[in-house]
């Protein structure tokens, strides 16, 4: 190919001139291949081979010499047009057995550091581009409000305006300036839109909101990634409002491409134009299905590969319009070239590995030391001390040794021990650490894989520790994750009876938790609950502290560890080094700063528990139930303690488009530097609808000194005050609100001033 006969392939025009001059020497059926999406997991390689030669847009799942090879064979094509590869690289690129896996969207979340977020998709971009890959289905925009529902592991947890922060933050990492580049890709908002807030937790079901509700609580975050350029967006499963995701013209062309001015292209979720015919019934064959996907605004579709006949029938007889298609596939070849996959030979790989120069550079990147260093400090800033009470009048954490730290090490301050017990299902567990997303799980399920590379297990991370500081560790395992009849808790009872701390790491495994993997009961399973009330029943007699350490995907029903635990220490699912971080937060070597993203329910009825409710008529009480969370959204503590003095705005009243400063006067009132999240809220005094309690508008990260105090301006915008009202239009109403700022998001945790916003 040359850029003399084919002149789309001249680099200096115009990415429009380019595609414009591609699209006409297409033929239909080239262009309607270019619409379509494969995945090797489910296909023969002979198919795939197949589709590569017809020319096929995009193939999921496909690694190492296989995407090689189709590669070859797709720019081997009369226009050799590169085939644009997907891959589900949710929290590292964890699908290939060897790369970095950093904790999961949750637990990111908890750091509520959108900077953590940049330099996870970042590393994640690189180690994908590494493998010849360009586009990955990240980040996560749904909201987890219903615990039940497996994937809240992969969401920024419950807050429109913290998810939203948080993925903008994860698109810049993964496309950087540019996605051309050698070492970013392509990122993939989903799943567009509601999709979490599916009826009883469970997991594709219908999502029974108004499109009001959807514009005011879910199209936030989508509308952050749009403005940080997010270059594809995926439709969900789900019906809204009784309408699928992949058939609501009204969502995608109307709100997303129109509204929203959303320049990518739209990919369907799996099997969504089939699930059109065969579930949602919808359409009689799939012929109907593949016109209702197409006028609806889908670009590229995922797993129906029936669309191609499909379409090619409905164009030959005239049942839909090429200029249809001509839009669908214009989208798809911009991403193309603005990913590169024209210009820059190192996008696409062709060469077999054994063959190709650059593949041992390539396989060098995947864990590299330069990355393992970023997760483990992205790891320390998502762990969150939910609890630290005090046993025999000290604190039960941090724990020091029988030895000074090294200098590594960090701080030594803390209870003296000689000898720690680790106990508990998931403190040897790679899966349960990992959780959803990575090679144990897809592209099909692999429980019993072995990782080809180091993981810090919570029982390795505190060996280590342990051992630098002169302490002994027993390990039992006590009890089996899921089952009950599996159970040692008279050895694990025995082991910490030698114990001077005894550390018990509870919560769930796979597959309890991911995409399909939603839950009635959020209860504890096996006999974990028993084995942490047994070892508490011990520890007090003998007045040692016993700490709970929570390795879950999702907020369970922990109450009973929390009142039999001194100490509870969230890890959600950390990553290849959550067990360092985790023993470095126990032994104190540095000060815990997680917050929680979600909320905690006391009990499975008690949900939802989300923080940003609609007042009731009876203050959402139940009878048998305390209507406050276990633990509420913000939540999180350290080993120090902040003090909010004051709060005060910098103009009691603004108008649309101004900025107001809240200003928070904070005082570090403990013996140690600590990192506090300054959470600034807002409820609406009085509206034309219903509006929540409270919402999160704004937060701040501020590093104090010990017995410091420090002014913190946290600058508000006056048009996050606005709401959807009720002719779906978003509107800042003139009025006054309270603006509340605070630790967290409970009522006795804020401050408040009054703003008053006045019209025009």
């Amino acid at each position: 190919m040359s850029a003399s006969t084919q002149p789309w392939l001249d680099a200096g025009k115009p990415i429009e001139e380019r595609v414009a001059g591609l699209l006409s020497a297409m033929t239909r059926e080239e262009k309607v291949a270019q619409m379509v999406q494969i995945s090797y997991s489910i296909i023969t390689p002979e198919r795939a081979d197949e589709w590569a030669r017809l020319g096929v847009g995009s193939v999921l799942h496909c690694l190492g010499d296989d995407a090689r090879r189709i590669q070859r064979l797709a720019t081997g094509n009369r226009l050799g047009i590169p085939v644009l590869f997907g891959i589900d690289a949710i929290h590292g690129h964890g699908i290939h057995n060897g790369a970095t896996v950093f904790p999961t969207q949750l637990a990111l979340a908890a750091s509520w550091n959108p900077a953590n977020a940049e330099r996870m998709a970042a590393v994640t971009a690189k180690e994908v581009a590494a493998e010849g890959l360009h586009w990955t289905f990240s980040p996560v925009l749904c909201l987890g409000r219903d615990p039940r529902w497996g994937r809240v592991d992969e969401t920024f947890g419950e807050d429109p305006y913290l998810s939203g922060k948080m993925g903008a933050a994860t698109v810049r990492g993964y496309q950087g300036e540019s996605p051309a580049s050698s070492d970013r890709i392509v990122a993939c908002a989903k799943h567009y839109i509601a999709y979490g807030e599916s009826t009883g937790g469970r997991d594709s079901y219908d999502s029974a909101v108004s499109m009001r509700m959807v514009r005011d609580v879910f199209l936030p975050p989508f509308e952050e990634a749009v403005k940080a350029g997010v270059h594809t967006v995926m439709a969900g499963y789900e019906p809204v409002d009784r309408v699928p995701c992949s058939a609501h013209r009204e969502l995608l062309r109307d709100v997303l491409k129109g509204e929203l001015g959303f320049k990518g292209f739209v990919v369907t979720d799996w099997m969504n134009v089939l699930s059109l015919h065969t579930r949602h019934k919808m359409a009689a064959n799939l012929e109907e299905a593949s016109r209702i996907a197409l006028e609806a605004g889908n670009d590229m579709i995922m797993t129906t590969p029936e669309f191609y006949e499909s379409t090619l029938a409905l164009l030959a007889r005239g049942e839909v319009a090429e200029s249809q298609i001509d839009e669908a596939v214009t989208r798809i070849l911009n991403i193309k070239f603005l990913a590169g996959l024209f210009d820059n030979p190192d996008k696409v790989k062709t060469l077999p590995l054994s063959e190709d120069p650059a593949a041992k550079d390539a396989e060098a990147v995947y864990n590299c030391e330069a990355h393992r260093k970023e997760n483990l400090e992205i790891a320390r800033e998502c762990l969150v001390l939910l609890k630290n009470g005090t046993v025999g009048g000290s604190p039960a954490l941090p724990i020091a040794g029988q030895k000074p730290a090294t200098a590594e090490g960090g701080a030594s301050a803390g209870r003296r021990v000689r000898r720690i017990a680790v106990i508990g299902p998931n403190a040897d567990s790679v899966r349960a650490q990992f959780g959803d997303w990575t090679f144990f799980t897809h592209p099909t399920p692999h429980y019993d894989a072995v990782p080809t590379f180091r993981v810090d297990t919570m029982l390795d991370g505190l060996k280590k520790l342990a051992g630098e500081r002169g302490v002994g560790v027993i390990y039992e395992k006590g009890c089996d994750a899921t089952d009950p009849s599996v159970q040692w808790i008279a050895k694990a009872r025995k082991a910490a009876k030698k114990a001077d701390a005894v550390f018990v790491f509870v919560g769930d495994t796979l597959p309890q938790t991911g995409e399909a993997h939603d839950r009635a009961n959020l209860e504890l399973t096996g006999m974990q609950n028993e084995l942490v009330e047994a070892l508490s029943a011990d520890c007090r007699k003998r007045g040692v502290p016993l700490v709970s350490v929570l390795v879950n995907g999702k907020p369970l029903e922990f109450g009973r560890v929390a009142e039999a635990s001194d100490a509870v220490v969230e890890t959600f699912n950390s990553g290849t080094h959550g067990g360092i971080a985790a023993a470095e937060a126990i032994f104190g070597a540095f000060n815990p700063s997680g917050r929680l993203p979600i909320s905690f329910p006391r009990t499975t009825g008690q949900i939802p528990v989300y923080y940003n409710q609609i007042p009731g008529w009876h203050e959402g009480k139940y009878h048998d139930c305390d209507r406050t969370p276990l633990f509420a959204f913000g939540e999180g503590l350290s080993y120090t303690e902040f003090r909010y003095d004051s709060v005060s705005l910098s103009k009691d009243a603004a108008r649309a488009g101004e900025t107001v400063l809240v200003n928070v006067t904070l005082t570090n009132a403990g013996d140690r530097e600590g990192t506090e999240t300054v959470q600034v809220y807002a409820a609406d005094l009085l509206a034309s609808i219903v509006t929540p309690v409270k919402e999160l508008k704004a937060f701040a990260r501020v590093t104090v000194p010990a017995g410091a105090t420090v002014t913190v301006g946290v600058p508000l915008p006056t048009d996050s005050l606005s709401l959807v009202g009720i002719d779906g239009r978003r509107v800042l109403e003139p009025g006054e609100f309270a603006i509340l700022a605070g630790h967290d998001s409970r009522d006795q945790s804020l401050l408040s001033a009054r703003l008053t916003v006045t019209a025009g």
